[in-house]
This record gives C-alpha cells, structure tokens and sequence, in this order.
C-alpha cells in the first residue's frame, strides 16, 4: 500500500465509497462540518490540544465529529463528556484498509474540512479529504526533524500532501520553509491552556518549601527525544551544593527501566528522585512542586511548559521547538543551552532550591504571560483563520461560506505571524 501511496494518481487507484464523485457538501445554510483524526487518544499533549480543538469549534457552532485510529483510550472520556463520542477507523491494521474505513466513515458526515491531530495521520486526511471533496489540514506536533526521523522515506510525502498545514511552533514552519514548502501553506496555531485546574490546585497547595529544599519535576514520555538523562545527570549535581532538592519523574514510556537504573547507579535512589509513572492530576502533580524542568532535544511548543506555568511554576529548559519563546529567560525561567546543558541545568536548580522568593517571583510571571497569551478562548479565532486562508488558497467557496464568524481578527491573525496596521 505504501508503494501506492507515493504515486501522484493514487486517488484513482484507491477505490472510493464515497461516491463516483466528490459528495455534495450541503446548502450554504448548512454548519461547517469538521471532522478530526486522532492517531490516538492516548495520553498526551497532542492528545489534549486535539479535545480543545474539538470543544472550540463546537463552542462555536460548527458540526464536529472526531475519528480515532486508537481504541479505549485516555481522552475518549473527555470527548464524550462534551457529547462528541469518537469514532474508531483503525480496526484493520493495513493502512489502505485504515483509508477506506475512514473514508466510508466520512461519507455519512460529510465533512467540508478534515483534520489531522498528529503528523503521521496527515496521509489518512489527504487521501480520505481527496475522496471526499473536502479540504485536507495536516498537522506539525513537534519540530520537525523528530516528525521526519520517525517517518523515514515517507516524511517529506507526508508534509506535502495535505492542502494546508497547521503547527504549534514557529520552530516547526521555518524548518518546513527550509524544506522547500511555501510558506504559505504552514500557519502556526499555538497550543493553549485552561487553567481553572491549575487554579484550584494552587490555592490549596501547601506553604513552599524554605530555602535550600525543592521539588523539581520533569513531565515527559520517557523516550530518547526528551533526553530525561540530562536530568539525572544534572540532579546528581545540584544535589552536592542543594542536598535538600529532589527530583521526580512523570511519566512512562521504552526507556523508563533503563533510567531507574541510571538513577540507581547515580546514587539517587532512594533519597534523590522518584518515578511516578503516569499520573492523572497533573495540576495537583505541580501544585506539589516547586520547579519545572525540560531536558528534551525536540519539540513543538510544549504543552507541560504551559501547564508549568498556569501553575505558577518556574521553567528551566532547554531551546527545544518553541520553549526558548515561551519561557522569558530571566524572567519566567531560564532557558539552558544544548551544549552544557547538565551543568547550566544543575546551576540554576541550585539558584532556585536556595531563593524562593524567586521561584514565586517566576512562578507569576510565568502565570501572567500564559494567560494572556495561550488562553482556550483564542484559538477558535486562530482556527478561522487558518480554515479561511487555506480554503482561499485552494479555491474552497464552500467552506468560506461556512466559516464562523471570528470575534478577533487582530488577536486570530497575530499568532500565524500577519501584521495589522
């Protein structure tokens, strides 16, 4: 199937039950009608972004129905809460079977745009939109070169197949311009947050930890792209000048055995680090801490920097994708270089777990920039836009017809990079 994939006539050579011609997409009086597809609905930052998707449009009026290529997953809950009940289409495991499941699928709903939630399902979208009529939005979750590595020979396919392309991070659509895409195919949609959890959790946190002890957590998959070694290595540090700080790690993932053993050869265990393994409450999680930190050498705009700061947290990461942007070094946080990372890492934990008045003075500073910037309100906005400029570009009349009215063009056009007057 995959052979087939990369021949330009493949929608020919895929057999549609969508009807002998694209589906009519209904009178202009109709709602836009979306439809979104999950690779899963497993925990994640991907994952979460893609219910808030879901709940904006619905929010605003537009028909929404959300395929999933998992089953029985983490956020199928949270959908449903919101009435949206997603649709399983990945049953058959051989991927020209996953298009013609979502495909037959979409026939009934009759979507005028589909979506992608992750970068790997942005071939499903092209292909089952190209049956459809509809206009196809691929997705960019990360910084690229992880999408690509992970892709192999079929990567740069699939950057060019859906007719538009949304990214979390300015990282990722410079690197895809690099690639040769036209920039205006890739707008940036930045993740955003709720923080009425985080609130909640904060206020019935307990008093912070006095000077020279600390929490400090790291929130990742436990897989090589986050570099959770960093950690360990620059904890081992910082805990020869700050013995009271301690670390723990949430999250799971393949290299989750060998860390526990990096942590035990290190010395950490029992009394430097905990792994918590998955955790739900993620806003309680971090309303017990005191430190955020981020090791990884990839991302996109990172979901658990944004949850870091709603909970009034301050931030030491590295400049992976877009976190160098979100965390003002100095001032919410500070950003560590690559090259060095363990010691500028072990240096300012140590500057954190001795002054807490400063920890407080980033944790709101970081409070403050993530509620102006990154609230769940705006991104209906930011999605109109991006539908708007895409249907113009492909000649889509009808979904122009469709699209909601935005309340904000400033504040919807500003995060894609458009300058008004």
């Amino acid at each position: 199937m995959m052979e087939t994939m990369a021949d330009p006539n493949v929608v020919d050579l895929v057999p549609s039950d969508c009807g002998p011609s694209p589906m009519p997409l209904g009178k202009a009086s109709d709602p836009l009608r979306v439809a979104l597809l999950a690779g899963t609905l497993e925990h994640g930052g991907a994952e979460k972004q893609l219910v808030y998707t879901a709940r904006a449009l619905q929010d605003a009026g537009v028909h929404v129905r959300v395929y999933t290529l998992g089953e029985s997953e983490f956020y199928e809950a949270a959908l449903r809460e919101t009435g949206l009940d997603p649709v399983g289409v990945g049953r058959l495991r051989n991927p020209a079977g996953r298009v013609l499941t979502f495909a037959r699928a979409l026939r009934q709903f009759r979507p005028h745009i589909v979506q992608a939630g992750t970068f790997y399902v942005n071939l499903y979208v092209a292909l089952a939109s190209r049956l459809c009529g509809a206009l196809a939005i691929g997705a960019i979750r990360g910084d690229v070169a992880l999408e690509l590595q992970n892709t192999g020979r079929w990567g740069p396919f699939l950057l060019r197949v859906p007719d538009a392309l949304v990214a979390n991070s300015h990282a990722a659509q410079r690197a895809v311009v690099r690639l040769g895409l036209s920039p205006e195919k890739i707008h940036v949609v930045p993740n955003v947050i709720e923080t009425a959890l985080f609130d909640r959790a904060y206020e019935a946190r307990q008093a912070a930890a006095p000077p020279g002890q600390a929490s400090v957590i790291l929130v990742a998959q436990l897989i090589q792209a986050k570099r959770v070694d960093r950690f360990l290595s620059a904890l081992v540090v910082a805990r020869r000048s700050a013995p009271g700080l301690t670390g723990a790690v949430i999250g799971d993932g393949a290299e989750r055995v060998s860390l526990e053993q990096d942590a035990r050869r290190l010395g950490l265990v029992p009394n430097g680090i905990e792994f918590r393994g998955l955790m739900d409450d993620i806003p309680r999680v971090m309303a017990d801490a005191d430190v955020l930190a981020l090791t990884s050498d990839h991302e996109g705009l990172p979901n658990v920097i944004m949850e870091a700061m709603a909970a009034r947290l301050p931030v030491v990461t590295t400049p992976a994708g877009d976190a160098a942007a979100l965390v003002e070094h100095g001032v919410t946080g500070f950003v560590v270089p690559f090259d060095g990372a363990v010691e500028q890492l072990a240096e300012r934990l140590i500057q954190l777990a001795r002054r807490p008045s400063l920890r407080h003075q980033m944790g709101e500073a970081g409070y403050a920039r993530v509620t102006a910037g990154y609230d769940r309100t705006a991104l209906i906005d930011r999605l109109v836009a991006v539908y708007r400029t895409a249907a113009l570009r492909r000649g889509h009349g009808r979904v122009l017809e469709r699209l909601p009215r935005v309340r904000s063009v400033r504040a919807a056009l500003a995060p894609l990079g458009v300058a008004l007057p």
